[in-house]
């Protein structure tokens, strides 16, 4: 190969390097171009997904106390019903007793008087059938045994869960460590949640509800651990 060959094929070479390097350029702000707009997309994803999260929280708070109401409400109806029918009896034994003036005197002096207005007290229903309706609270409170023994034997991988968790929401940890809420921290009730779902959240914000002789703390406590349980059952890995 003579010199001008020579300086005929570094040309050459030359000029293929300057259309790669051009080619190179092109695919270089095209994929700027791709990340900034799937950066962007991602955002949006991040941003919708935290309002669907928050709904659902709302949602579940919602469902709660339609629940509670729906409870008060069957109580009162069943007292209602009580009345009634004792007010049907009542009425029976007045008339088979209306030729007994010894029974009537014990009939009037063993049945307390109910006024209309007795009957759309809430202060007069709340005497009503204390026993009773503590029993159904008990009931209700002891679904779900929320200790860290029980924790344990319903998710054999509960310490490290705990572990992972504290790891990953540190921030959330600070906020509620000096908050226990029945003997169970922050993670510890998320990992509850997670090893006994939904009706556990609920049972637990029955309990602690302001409305219901909780508090906000506790039931903030509740709301952030059903937030991080929800949070984990949602990764594709922890499925």
């Amino acid at each position: 190969m003579n010199l001008i060959q020579a300086v005929n094929h570094i040309k050459y070479q030359l000029q293929e390097i300057d259309t790669k390097e051009k080619i190179n350029q092109e695919e270089q702000a095209a994929t700027a171009s791709n990340i900034q707009r799937l950066e962007a997309e991602l955002k949006n994803l991040k941003s919708e997904l935290q309002q669907q999260y928050q709904r659902q929280s709302e949602l579940d708070q919602e469902a709660i106390e339609l629940c509670s109401q729906s409870e008060d409400l069957n109580n009162t109806l069943k007292k209602l019903e009580k009345i009634a029918a004792l007010s049907e009896e009542y009425k029976t034994l007045q008339l088979e007793f209306k030729d007994n003036q010894d029974l009537l005197e014990t009939l009037y002096s063993s049945i307390a008087t109910i006024s209309a207005e007795d009957i759309n007290s809430e202060h007069h229903f709340e005497g009503l059938n204390t026993q009773n309706q503590d029993s159904e609270d008990n009931e209700e409170v002891e679904q779900y045994n929320l200790d860290i023994d029980h924790i344990k034997s319903a998710l054999p991988n509960a310490e490290k869960l705990y572990q992972k968790l504290v790891a990953g929401y540190l921030e959330e940890y600070h906020t509620y460590q000096n908050l226990i809420v029945d003997g169970l921290d922050l993670i510890w009730c998320s990992v509850a949640f997670i090893a006994f779902g939904r009706s556990s959240y609920r049972q637990m914000s029955r309990k602690h509800h302001p409305d219901l002789e909780g508090s906000e703390q506790a039931m903030q406590l509740i709301n952030t651990a059903w937030e991080i349980a929800q949070q984990y059952s949602k990764e594709p890995n922890n499925l």
